[in-house]
């Protein structure tokens, strides 16, 4: 008899403990979602802040607003206030309607004037490459974005062919074989967003087996409009320089838009296409 309720004893708390345990993680887990949702204050563009554009400026002239966005979506560098030591900076590219003031986009007026308006952070370099609009995220990308590069290339014989029309959509066909997209850069700042100058023109960009690539371009006489390409400029170093210099002429680039909650890294158990 005492072995048999010593065991219903047991029997109970253990199940008081498993309840306790499991309300207590199911707790953690309602507060780390309830973390993520916290409204944070931001700054945001309330119309087009031209570059060079001081901050002060911008703030007096109503360019700038408060705003309330869930933490999970706002980058970690963004800004909610002007403080005395950053009025005076100004923006080192056009800031968008709707875009969060981040702070790598204020720069001293020598470094603006030094890069033309371009801030190019300390030991980085400046790259520009052009994509159609659906490759660099609709238009979202704006500067300050975060983004992740891919590439796609292709493997055994395979075609890869690709145009921008004049609406900025991407025209692409494959060949026979088979094509492979991967992870290039996990993480890269943006500068600039620029749109590509009309000129008439269509360009293809063919990638076929053993990384050959050639690229052509020919006179569209019936073209009066912008190609539809964007031309992105990042900040990187030079061997990832290199390596966007290398997909935009022998792959087809792609952009993914980042925030500071977005998880991005290279594939498991595949070699990243270049050594890091």
């Amino acid at each position: 008899m005492k072995r048999r309720v010593l065991t219903v004893v047991v029997a109970v708390l253990l199940a008081v403990v498993g309840t306790v345990a499991v309300l207590a993680y199911v707790r953690q887990a309602d507060n780390r979602a309830l973390e993520g949702q916290k409204a944070v204050t931001v700054l945001v563009a309330q119309k087009v802040i031209p570059s060079g554009t001081s901050a002060d400026t911008a703030m007096q002239d109503g360019l700038l607003s408060s705003q309330r966005l869930p933490a999970s979506s706002v980058p970690v560098d963004a800004l909610s206030s002007i403080t005395p030591a950053l009025g005076p900076l100004v923006m080192s590219a056009a800031v968008q309607p709707g875009q969060v003031l981040l702070r790598p986009m204020l720069v001293t007026p020598a470094q603006a004037t030094a890069t033309g308006a371009l801030a190019i952070p300390r030991g980085m370099v400046a790259v520009t490459i052009p994509l159609c609009m659906s490759e660099a995220v609709a238009g979202y990308v704006q500067p300050g974005s975060q983004v992740a590069v891919f590439d796609t290339y292709a493997t055994k014989k395979a075609n890869l062919q690709e145009s921008c029309d004049q609406s900025g959509q991407s025209n692409q066909a494959q060949g026979k074989g088979a094509a492979i997209t991967r992870i290039v850069l996990p993480r890269v700042l943006v500068l600039a967003i620029g749109q590509a100058p009309s000129s008439g023109t269509t360009s293809t960009s063919t990638t076929a087996s053993g990384g050959a690539s050639t690229q052509s371009s020919q006179t569209d006489p019936a073209a009066s409009g912008p190609t539809g390409a964007v031309l992105v400029t990042m900040a990187v170093d030079q061997a990832d320089a290199e390596r966007l210099i290398v997909i935009t002429r022998a792959g087809l680039p792609y952009l993914a838009l980042l925030t500071s909650s977005s998880q991005i890294g290279f594939d498991a158990g595949l070699q990243p296409l270049f050594q890091h």
